[in-house]
C-alpha cells in the first residue's frame, strides 16, 4: 500500500509539472535530457533559464554548451562549442554550436586589422575595439551598460548583428592594444575606414 501511495504521488506531482508552463517534462526529469529545454531557451533569449539548467545538467554536451552560451568571453565560448562539437558530439544540439561558431567566425571574418609589421595605408580612419556580437539589440545594450563603467561604449548595428564596441576611435593601433591590455574585459581591435 505504501509503494502505492509514493507512485500515484510522484504520478500527480509529473502531471502536475507538465502543466506548468516553462517547467521540465516528466520525460525530461526521468531521462535528464535538457537539449529541447536549451535550445528553447536560446530562442526565446532566457538566459536566467538557462542559468537554472546550468546547475541541473549532468550530460558533458548540455554543459559544455550552457557554459558557452552563458560565458560573456567570446574566445572561451568559441573554444567550448568546438569542445562540444568534438568531444560530446550530440545530434541535437551541434546545430545550435555550429551556428554559434560560424557567427563568431563572422564576426572576427569582418575585422579587418593590421598587422603592426605593415605599413599603414592612408585610407584607414582609425581603430576600435570590439566587445561583442549579439543578434539582440537588448542583449546588447545590456551587455554595454554592464561594461560602460570601464570604458565608453556604443551599439553599433552591422548586417544583422548588433556589435558593442568602444565610442572613440583611435588613430594608431597601438593606442588601441594599449587600451585592450588595461582592461577586464576581452576585445579584439577593428580596423574602421
Amino acid at each position: 500500500m505504501h509503494v502505492f501511495r509514493i507512485s500515484v504521488i510522484t504520478a500527480v506531482l509529473l502531471t502536475i509539472i507538465n502543466l506548468i508552463p516553462g517547467t521540465l517534462s516528466a520525460q525530461q526529469i526521468q531521462q535528464g535530457s535538457y537539449r529541447e529545454y536549451i535550445l528553447k531557451y536560446v530562442d526565446q533569449d532566457k538566459v536566467y533559464l538557462l542559468e537554472t539548467l546550468s546547475t541541473k545538467a549532468t550530460k558533458n554536451a548540455e554543459k559544455t554548451i550552457i557554459q558557452a552560451l552563458l560565458t560573456e568571453d567570446g574566445p572561451l565560448a568559441a573554444r567550448l562549442f568546438q569542445k562540444q562539437l568534438l568531444e560530446y558530439p550530440d545530434p541535437v544540439l551541434d546545430p545550435l554550436s555550429r551556428a554559434r561558431l560560424a557567427s563568431y567566425a563572422s564576426a572576427l571574418g569582418s575585422t579587418a586589422t593590421a598587422s603592426p609589421h605593415h605599413a599603414s595605408s592612408g585610407s584607414e580612419s582609425g581603430y576600435i575595439l570590439q566587445f561583442g556580437s549579439f543578434g539582440s539589440r537588448e542583449y546588447a545594450e545590456q551587455f554595454a551598460a554592464k561594461i560602460a563603467g570601464q570604458v565608453p561604449v556604443t551599439v553599433f548595428q552591422e548586417g544583422s548583428l548588433h556589435k558593442v564596441r568602444t565610442k572613440e576611435s583611435f588613430k594608431k593601433r597601438s593606442d588601441a592594444a594599449s587600451l585592450a591590455a588595461k582592461l577586464s574585459i576581452n576585445s579584439f581591435i577593428r580596423q574602421i575606414r
